[in-house]
């Protein structure tokens, strides 16, 4: 299933890349939420809080959210690699 999903998804170059075809999140306002919505907290007396996590749905959310909303950065065989060194110069005064 995860192979044909990942098929489906459209591809793109990578001199065509943008910002928007890169996976960027903020831990406390996309992936806590998820945390939490997949986990379940249980209290027993005497024993304390027992929290147990639904790591397969969690697992399932994350790569809906996150892999396939994006577009494929599509390599080919090899992708080039320009190496680029910035200097950054202190004037002393």
């Amino acid at each position: 299933m995860f192979v044909r999903r990942l098929d489906s998804v459209s591809k793109v170059a990578p001199m065509a890349v943008t910002h928007a075809h890169l996976i960027s999140y903020d831990t406390e306002r996309d992936i806590f939420p998820l945390v939490l919505a997949n986990c379940q907290y249980t209290f027993e007396m005497g024993k304390g809080t027992k929290i147990e996590y639904d790591f397969v749905d969690l697992e399932r959310q994350l790569i809906d959210r996150f892999l396939f909303s994006k577009s494929r950065i599509s390599v080919g065989n090899a992708l080039e690699v320009i190496k680029c060194v910035c200097l950054l110069s202190t004037l002393w005064t």
